[in-house]
C-alpha cells in the first residue's frame, strides 16, 4: 500500500500540472496555485521560527528581571522578618532571595494623568546565598 499511495499522488500532479494544449490556462492556474501555497507555508514557517526565538529572548529578559517567585501580603504590606527571610532562603532550590517594595501610583504631567507601578529593590537586604 506504501508504493501505490506514491504513484496516485505522482498521477494526480501529473494531470493537474501538465495539461493538453487545449486547457493550457488551467494549468497556468494550477502551477501558480502550486507556487503560491510554497510560497506562503514558507513564510509561515519562517514566521514561527522568528516569533519563537523571539519569545525564548522576551521570557528570559522577564524573568531575568523578575524572579521565578513572587510573594505577596494579601492585605496591606507583607513584613518581611528575618524568621520569614531564612524560611525562604533555606528553601530547596533558592538561591537568593531579594526584598523589593512594589507601588501602584499616579502620574500627572501637562495635562495627562497615567497609571505607572513604582518598584525598588532593597540595597543591601538581600538575604539570599549563592549555592551551586
Amino acid at each position: 500500500m506504501s508504493d501505490a499511495a506514491p504513484a496516485v499522488e505522482r498521477w494526480l500532479a501529473w494531470r493537474y500540472l501538465a495539461t493538453s494544449q487545449s486547457e493550457g490556462f488551467v494549468s497556468f492556474i494550477a502551477i501558480f496555485s502550486l507556487i503560491g501555497v510554497a510560497l506562503g507555508v514558507a513564510t509561515l514557517i519562517v514566521v514561527l521560527s522568528v516569533m519563537g526565538g523571539f519569545r525564548q529572548q522576551l521570557l528570559g529578559r522577564i524573568i531575568g528581571m523578575n524572579g521565578h517567585i513572587v510573594i505577596t501580603a494579601r492585605d496591606g504590606m507583607l513584613q518581611a522578618t528575618p524568621d520569614l527571610l531564612a524560611k525562604l532562603k533555606d528553601f530547596p532550590g533558592v538561591r537568593t532571595v531579594h526584598l523589593t517594595l512594589e507601588r501602584q501610583a499616579l502620574v500627572a504631567a501637562n495635562g495627562q494623568t497615567r497609571g505607572a507601578l513604582a518598584a525598588r529593590r532593597a540595597p543591601g537586604r538581600s538575604a539570599g546565598r549563592a549555592r551551586s
